[in-house]
């Protein structure tokens, strides 16, 4: 399965998380390591039980970050079914930049993932046809576009 690289945008509150799962794995896969070893096996031996039980056991951040958007897209309010994107509206979509979202006030921080080609397709269908009307309104009104600079009355 292709996976492709994702910038994203999560709470700070978030990744503080993920980092704190991060680092209780690696110390849980060190504290395996070590009980293995006081049971009679080698290092090596040790290590590679620990790799065999890691999917299942400690799984990678992008394997609980690829779950998760999964279970948020499977909520009522994103489940769709979404009209495929067009071949325009992907290419749209393939320039880099941000994208309007809501602003709640709240910490956000930057996370590179790889995830599974068809989910990334998925997750960018449903936040375009769910930002369909309000970019269009903001389109219409102008405040959509590279180089746009507002004056203080506009802002």
């Amino acid at each position: 399965m292709e996976k492709l690289p994702v910038t994203v945008m999560i709470y700070a509150y978030q990744a503080g998380r993920l980092d704190l799962l991060k680092k209780r794995q690696r110390m849980e896969e060190a504290a395996t390591i070590r009980a293995l070893e006081r049971e009679g096996k080698t290092r090596r031996e040790a290590r590679i039980i620990v790799a065999r039980m890691r999917p299942e056991e400690w799984p990678s951040l992008e394997t609980v970050v690829a779950q998760a958007v999964e279970q948020r897209l499977a909520e009522p309010d994103l489940a769709g079914p979404w009209r495929p994107l067009t071949e325009v509206e992907e290419e749209e979509l393939a320039l880099s930049g941000r994208w309007p979202g809501p602003n709640l006030g709240v910490s956000l921080s930057q996370r590179n993932y790889k995830l599974p080609s068809e989910l990334v397709k998925r997750l960018r269908t449903t936040a375009w046809r769910v930002s369909e009307e309000p970019l269009r309104e903001l389109r219409e009104r102008g405040l959509v576009g590279a180089g746009l600079v507002l004056g203080e009355s506009e802002r």
